[in-house]
């Protein structure tokens, strides 16, 4: 069901898409033609478990949709781009428009965006050729798209080619889907008991453990349109990782800073310290957690601590309020809680999924968390395309309403990179408000 309800939500708000980024370097040697990256994903993709597939509905969605095989050549996933302005600014620009588009999984699962010719990529010495790996959410969490990144580009012989995506069987054939729909049919109304039944038990086991608390809205969290502004500013990870702290604490002390002075000087509210600031963090479960999706991520609220101006001892209590949030929402009361849901027949999911999205409040008054800050870590810097060297990663969390800015740091190597999206309608200073956050990190803080 936690797979399912990306497709559901396929006409329902933006796109939920997954969007990673690599950037290569051919340093002295010239620059692989598209020819050469659809010969080298021709040559990958069909070894990798999980680019092989597509999504099939059953009749009339009285069941879950299931995989089943894709047998499309490699070349209709592969889409070559060419820039109208081919500087670093165009190319933040077109990723920005790549992200309002999104996959159709019956009939393509996951597309391989080329962009060749950009012109100032950062740390880049010689021609840039940009990979952005395209994956519908229904498919795998961001670990996945971690995995099938670096299947696609790990130096040949590297065993991770072959390794399958978690929660990931071999694709369902025709005989298995009509039986599955089949029981899907017969036994809803037990499923839907027990579903009801567990999840009432563990919701009362939930309600027992401090909650954190809502906050004021701020003027990031309203309604957001179809356009998205990006920002992409790779840096080396000694100068985002601050002293006795791990990347993602000190991401967090860093958006927290930001944040302040953004929503101080742009919502006139000198109390911000007091109101607080907080920010949704995805948590990958551990890899022993039994669960039954393909999305292991499971999110919780992070306190950023602005009260406290003393910057040795606010990463510590951010540091203690991730393990404490970590501790809650991995628990096994919410853990149960969640599973509870997957009994849950297709058909109710889609109904009550499609009365929120009409029922949602747009421009909310209290929210969890301001913003959303995702860290992923993925892996050494040893990709390579034709020749091409990995530079650094990106990626783009998605915007929803009320939550109109989100943050992703990606490590690759020795270099982090910051991702800032935003609605522009909603943050037009997204620039500004980026170059403050690697100042911030920098531990060189913007005085404006």
């Amino acid at each position: 069901m936690k797979d399912a309800v990306y497709h559901f939500a396929r006409d329902h708000g933006g796109s939920r898409d997954q969007f990673a980024l690599l950037v290569f370097d051919s340093v002295d040697a010239p620059a692989p033609t598209f020819a050469d990256v659809l010969a080298h994903v021709e040559s990958r993709s069909p070894r990798i478990p999980g680019l092989g597939v597509r999504l099939r509905e059953t009749l009339w969605g009285l069941d879950y949709p299931r995989w089943v095989r894709d047998d499309s050549p490699p070349r209709d996933h592969v889409v070559d781009h060419d820039l109208t302005e081919p500087s670093w600014d165009g190319v933040e620009a077109f990723i920005g428009e790549l992200l309002s588009t999104r996959l159709d999984m019956r009939t393509l699962a996951w597309k391989l965006h080329v962009i060749r010719g950009a012109r100032d990529a950062p740390l880049v010495q010689g021609a840039a050729t940009l990979i952005v790996l395209q994956v519908g959410h229904a498919l795998t969490d961001g670990s996945g798209v971690t995995r099938l990144l670096r299947a696609l580009f790990v130096p040949h012989g590297d065993p991770t080619i072959d390794t399958p995506l978690p929660g990931h069987t071999s694709p369902d054939s025709t005989v298995r889907t009509a039986l599955g729909v089949a029981r899907g049919i017969l036994f809803a109304p037990v499923d839907l008991a027990i579903s009801r039944w567990e999840a009432s038990r563990s919701l009362r086991a939930v309600l027992r453990t401090a909650m954190p608390p809502l906050l004021p809205a701020s003027s990031l969290n309203r309604a957001v349109g179809s356009s998205r502004a990006v920002r992409i500013v790779p840096l080396s990870a000694g100068e985002v990782r601050a002293v006795n702290s791990t990347v993602t604490v000190s991401a967090l002390a860093a958006v927290g800073s930001s944040l302040r002075r953004y929503l101080s000087a742009v919502d006139s509210s000198g109390g911000r310290d007091e109101l607080g600031i907080a920010a949704m963090v995805p948590m990958a479960l551990p890899p022993d957690c039994a669960w039954p999706s393909a999305n292991r991520v499971v999110v919780g609220t992070v306190n950023l601590h602005v009260g406290i101006d003393n910057p040795e001892e606010r990463p510590k209590h951010i540091a203690r309020s991730l393990d404490r949030e970590r501790t809650r929402v991995t628990g096994e009361p919410a853990l149960r809680l969640a599973r509870a849901d997957e009994r849950v027949p297709a058909p109710i999911v889609q109904f009550v999924q499609g009365r929120r999205f009409r029922r949602r409040i747009r421009n909310p008054e209290h929210v969890a968390g301001q913003t959303t800050v995702v860290s992923v870590n993925r892996g050494g810097a040893d990709l390579e395309l034709c020749g091409a060297t990995a530079r650094f990663t990106a990626g783009f969390p998605f915007l929803d309403d009320g939550r109109a800015l989100t943050h992703g740091f990606f490590g690759l190597g020795d270099t982090v990179t910051v991702a800032t999206v935003t609605c522009p309608e909603v943050m037009p200073s997204l620039g500004p408000y980026t170059q403050d956050l690697v100042d911030e990190l920098r531990g060189r803080p913007n005085p404006g």
